[in-house]
């Protein structure tokens, strides 16, 4: 039973181990949608579980693919759903099938692209997995650095570093006769539409509305209309529709508390730390990279490594993955995992799009 592209004497060890949890006789089906892989948990609970690896042929065809590219590939499942920037890698790597409160996931064991932005995932419908807007559109700001100025009827905003404001050239809010949206503010009258009248870095003068003074709170915000897209990607694979989305890597979107030590990613909300830290051969000492990041997390017994999920700068391209949510201290900045191991995350621009930067999809069953 091949799972991995592992060393042989490691892949027949970890091979042995998993045969004998899928061999438990008691094993009894907690999914019964007939998805692909086991229809029992190997390890976990239905709030945070591991069925086991599943080969991509196991999953079928991507339904309205042209015929000679429906199989699921890395680079198939970027064309289903529109996803053009970056360069397809691991083309057949195969997939992690979880539960994850009752419902069934699918990830892939390595990233499936590289020099992706955030934005153009978005852009895609392919971040929230939501029907909506989600949190915050590319290109817009959020949270305590943005204020309300009455005086002027404008937005105001303090961005973390120089250069970063309003009018950064890679993401730049708007220009004057732009409609901007804001929402989340204190003040009702501060929500709504709003035409740009002037601009700075700094200041997004506006009519449309009276302002009202304030400080802006962790969930108020402001983007060019135009820039939301419906977060909504969702592809039928084989028998079955999946919403195609980012995993979750931080405790709440937006984070409230990145300056902390643990950069508020622990929390029962993160994906990344529920789902592949429990897989990975630091769970069983809990000798993580950056335990601050990982807290103490479930051990599932599978032992695998950087190199398994490349997560490791040293280990292949895309070992930043990118995740949902945005910083509180860098509001045009996505928390992505990974890079110089699996415990390790930070948050970078939503725009940049380097070599390191991978899409590692969460195929979510409907």
């Amino acid at each position: 039973m091949e799972i991995l592209n592992l060393p042989t004497a490691e892949q027949k060890e970890r091979e042995l181990r998993l045969l004998e949890k899928m061999a438990y006789p008691d094993a009894k089906p907690t999914d019964y949608s007939g998805s692909p892989g086991n229809n029992f948990l190997i390890a976990g609970t239905k709030e945070n579980g591991f069925y086991g690896f599943v080969q991509p042929e196991e999953m079928g065809l991507i339904l309205g693919n042209p015929d000679d590219k429906r199989q699921l590939t890395a680079s198939n499942l970027a064309l289903a759903i529109g996803l053009t920037q970056g360069t397809a890698i691991n083309e057949k790597t195969p997939w992690m099938k979880f539960s994850r409160k009752g419902k069934v996931l699918f990830v892939p064991v390595k990233p499936l692209r590289h020099t992706v932005s955030w934005d153009s995932i978005y852009k895609a419908g392919a971040v929230y997995g939501s029907d909506t807007i989600g949190v915050l559109p590319n290109k817009g700001r959020i949270g305590k650095r943005l204020s309300a100025d009455a005086a002027t009827n404008s937005f105001t905003f303090n961005p973390a570093t120089a250069g970063e404001g309003f009018l950064h050239s890679s993401g730049r809010v708007g220009n004057v006769g732009d409609q901007i949206v804001t929402r989340g503010w204190p003040t009702a009258g501060n929500n709504g539409t709003f035409t740009i009248t002037a601009i700075t870095d700094t200041s997004i003068t506006v009519t449309g509305g009276t302002l009202t003074t304030e400080t802006g709170d962790v969930d108020s915000s402001l983007y060019r209309k135009g820039d939301e897209v419906t977060q909504n990607a969702k592809k039928t694979i084989g028998d079955h529709q999946f919403r195609v989305r980012l995993l979750k890597g931080a405790s709440q979107d937006p984070l409230d508390s990145y300056v902390d030590a643990d950069r508020d990613l622990v929390g029962p909300e993160n994906e990344w730390n529920s789902l592949i830290l429990p897989l990975h051969e630091q769970a069983k000492l809990q000798n993580w990279a950056y335990a601050a990041y990982a807290g103490t997390t479930e051990d599932w017994g599978i032992g695998l490594s950087d190199a398994d999920l490349s997560t490791h700068y040293n280990l292949g391209l895309g070992s930043y993955s990118w995740c949902q949510e945005t910083s509180d201290e860098v509001s045009h900045a996505r928390v992505h995992r990974g890079h110089t191991g699996a415990s390790h995350g930070l948050h970078n621009v939503s725009w940049n799009a380097y070599s390191n930067y991978g899409w590692r999809p969460c195929l979510e069953l409907i």
